[in-house]
């Protein structure tokens, strides 16, 4: 009876370890999803005549000077966010003008793969008698910068 449940046992056996061969990582690998931290940068604007970017990412000083400006106020926090591009990159979502009042809401930054996924919301309130341009902008990490970004805006799901 042995020798005939030896065949068994070694297929079972096989039929075991065939998930170790498979080209997916296991936890630790590259597969594996890690939150990212991030910062909301605050006091910036999205410059006038510029067209919206059709990648959220910006990896340098004079690219973001180009298309952002600083909207410094009065009081605590009223400084722009600094940002040092040295060290770190920005995802920006920029809307189109709109007379709603609309807020970007960045949620969660995860990195899968070789893709980061920005999750984020949209949340729209009352029309305004004037029209203002959506914007959000997030401070990240520059060992980030080489990867895709993928946006996912979680009203659509």
């Amino acid at each position: 009876m042995l020798k005939a449940m030896k065949p068994i046992l070694c297929s079972l056996a096989a039929l075991l370890m065939l998930p170790a061969c498979s080209g997916r990582k296991r936890p630790g690998g590259m597969w594996q999803e890690q939150e990212v931290a991030f910062e909301v940068a605050s006091n910036y604007f999205f410059r006038q005549g510029q067209e919206i970017p059709e990648s959220p990412k910006v990896t340098s000083a004079d690219e973001f000077a180009r298309l952002f400006g600083t909207a410094t106020t009065m009081g605590p926090g009223g400084q722009p966010t600094e940002i040092d591009f040295d060290k770190q990159f920005v995802l920006a979502i920029v809307l189109p003008a709109t007379d709603v009042e609309t807020e970007v809401v960045p949620l969660n930054l995860v990195a899968k793969g070789n893709t980061l996924y920005y999750f984020f919301q949209v949340e729209m309130g009352e029309q305004q008698s004037f029209r203002m341009q959506p914007l959000s902008i997030i401070i990240v990490d520059k060992k980030y910068a080489g990867m895709e970004v993928s946006l996912v805006n979680q009203q659509a799901m």
